[in-house]
């Protein structure tokens, strides 16, 4: 039998020193049995296109890095950035991985193990956001919007209001009207992403310019 848990929060947003460079992950056991897990990190490396890498990094504290979780129970985990001070925001996954017990150590059948990891930022204070965005045309038909993060800290999407102006009208969105078309809601700097424009925009569209706004 597979083992079950919850993790709070997902995403988390550190400071790279102060107070907010330490904060807790909460752990519900949901099972009717004791859960093992290890608690580790790793960084992120996202380039365009393709799925993120992790590395191996030293740059956080966690404690307990192991534990046994009780049935029905729950446990606190500490995390605490320990690395540099940064210039521009970073990535990092905090992974709580299930780990076997003794009796299925020994067993000869196959169990599934869980695996959870929480998405992280570390970024200094003040930094300066800055997003373009540019549509793409395939002959005179728009095909997609290039959202790219060129500046020092993390692009919350859910965040952005596009005004988008062609030569045949203005198109205002929305989280709401966009999230359908994307798999993801932060961009660390350097990032980016295309995002389909063909049920937002008709070939009627042409020259389009974007206009963002970031509402914090």
């Amino acid at each position: 039998m597979a083992y079950a848990f919850e993790l709070f929060p997902m995403v988390s947003f550190f400071s790279p020193q102060g107070s907010k460079s330490e904060q807790f992950f909460q752990v519900n056991n949901t099972t009717e049995q004791a859960l093992p897990l290890e608690v580790f990190v790793k960084q992120r490396q996202v380039s365009t296109g393709d799925r993120e890498q992790l590395a191996d990094t030293e740059d956080f504290f966690v404690f307990p890095p192991q534990v046994l979780i009780p049935p029905k129970s729950t446990q606190m985990v500490k995390v605490k950035y320990i690395g540099n001070l940064v210039d521009t925001a970073q990535s990092y996954r905090v992974v709580f991985s299930q780990l076997p017990i003794k009796d299925d150590v020994e067993q000869s059948s196959i169990k599934m193990l869980f695996q959870i990891g929480a998405l992280v930022f570390v970024s200094p204070d003040n930094v300066f956001n800055t997003i373009s965005a540019d549509i793409n045309y395939q002959g005179n038909i728009p095909t997609s919007m290039k959202l790219a993060n060129t500046g020092d800290g993390v692009v919350i999407i859910p965040q952005l209001s596009f005004e988008v102006k062609s030569e045949q009208a203005t198109h205002n969105w929305k989280w709401q009207d966009i999230q359908h078309l994307l798999q993801q809601q932060y961009l660390v700097p350097g990032e980016s992403v295309d995002i389909a424009m063909d049920t937002l925009l008709s070939p009627k569209d042409s020259q389009a310019k974007v206009d963002i706004k970031e509402n914090r």
